[in-house]
């Protein structure tokens, strides 16, 4: 387990122990480059080869553009997209030598569908969506046809990571249900999975649909969360 905060790992890893797992966990700065492959080193040292890699860091700021800090753009992009390219440069070698893997994206909604005061959150689940995609492509290029790959996009999940989220179309995600997605996702080798499954339908629409119906549509969604609106940034 990679994690920034320790507590948070700490929680996890004793709760996988909790189901009979054999846990190590590791606190990791995933928008520090160096402490990933470092990490990765120590890791493929005193543990062994890893086998299946799952990209699940993700961080946000909900605010218009203008009113969002430089530095937090630098943050999404470093945690959402650029730690997916240096985990999966640190492990995918011995997956490469040994034909065997599976490299996990965890990527959103987001990265199919755009939503207002969330400008460069979408742009970087847009950047994980084209990775995996990407790197799906290279490796059946290679002939590594051993090594899996799989993007979950789920819309939003009752973490806390956006405030007071609300839509009337569906509802608020819960973790199990999604976790479960994702396992089952794994297991049967899916590449695209779509919490609720249904926002395939609605991508497939999206490219379909005239852009007025496209527009009517999103309204009906009213996708609705707490952001900063208004303050320009400075930073």
């Amino acid at each position: 387990l990679f994690c920034l905060l320790q507590h948070g790992v700490e929680d996890t890893a004793a709760e996988c122990e909790r189901l009979g797992a054999t846990v190590q966990a590791f606190v990791v700065d995933c928008s520090k480059r160096e402490e990933i492959y470092s990490a990765a080193e120590k890791v493929k040292k005193d543990i062994g080869d890893v086998s299946i890699l799952v990209n699940n860091a993700g961080v946000i700021t909900a605010a218009d553009l203008l009113s969002t800090q430089d530095h937090q753009i630098e943050r999404m992009f470093e945690v959402n997209i650029l730690a997916h390219i240096w985990t999966t440069r640190a492990f995918l070698p011995t997956m490469m030598n040994n034909n065997h893997g599976h490299v996990v994206t965890v990527a959103s909604a987001a990265g199919h569908f755009v939503t207002s005061f969330m400008v460069a959150y979408c742009s970087s689940k847009f950047a994980a969506v084209g990775f995996h995609k990407a790197l799906t492509e290279e490796l059946s290029t290679l002939g590594k046809d051993g090594i899996k790959t799989t993007c979950l996009c789920p819309v939003f999940i009752n973490t806390g990571f956006v405030k007071n989220p609300s839509t009337r179309l569906g509802k608020i995600l819960e973790i199990e249900e999604v976790v479960e997605a994702l396992m089952e996702g794994i297991l049967t080798n899916q590449k695209m999975i779509f919490v609720p499954s249904h926002l395939s339908i609605a991508l497939l629409s999206e490219m379909l649909f005239p852009e007025r119906a496209v527009a009517v549509l999103k309204k009906l969604t009213n996708a609705k969360f707490d952001a900063v609106v208004g303050q320009r940034s400075t930073q």
